[in-house]
């Protein structure tokens, strides 16, 4: 199965150009072998507790974003921005809070320069764990959207 978004896509690298294919706001969602594709927020792991396996996740710019508590395992994460571009953008807002993106074993590919996450909020949580990175990984890694309260503090 795959889902996609059949708009007229925008380029990658517009700005103010969200074309969500997905959006997942329940809880204990699984997906295995699913194809997501799009440009600008591809992806909308809105809340609740989603695992990806072995998926095919492709945009530009916070192709993956949300709140949700979410593992991607084995999934390809792949890159279409040409300016610049950014894999996830995380929206936790408390420490307290329970959610973050862990990518297990994925694969991150295409072109870049990429950022591989971008903070939403304050307390954005993203995770690679034994994950291969093309060659594209902007200077820094991690965007704070220049807002001085979500400065990383771990990378």
């Amino acid at each position: 199965m795959y889902l996609k978004n059949t708009s007229p896509a925008p380029m990658p690298g517009m700005e103010g150009w969200q074309a969500a294919a997905f959006r997942i706001s329940g809880d204990k969602a699984y997906f295995v072998g699913c194809g997501f594709y799009g440009a600008q927020d591809t992806l909308c792991d809105d809340a609740g507790r989603h695992y990806f396996k072995e998926c095919y996740i492709q945009g530009s710019i916070d192709f993956i974003f949300g709140n949700g508590r979410s593992m991607y395992k084995g999934c390809e994460l792949h890159s279409i921005a040409r300016r610049f571009g950014s894999i996830a953008a995380h929206a936790r807002t408390s420490p307290d809070e329970k959610t973050g993106f862990a990518f297990v074993n994925c694969r991150v590919t295409g072109t870049g320069p990429l950022y591989v996450g971008r903070a939403m909020g304050q307390y954005s949580r993203i995770v690679y764990s034994f994950t291969y990175f093309d060659d594209i990984v902007a200077r820094g890694g991690w965007d704070d959207w220049d807002h001085l309260s979500n400065k990383n503090k771990y990378v």
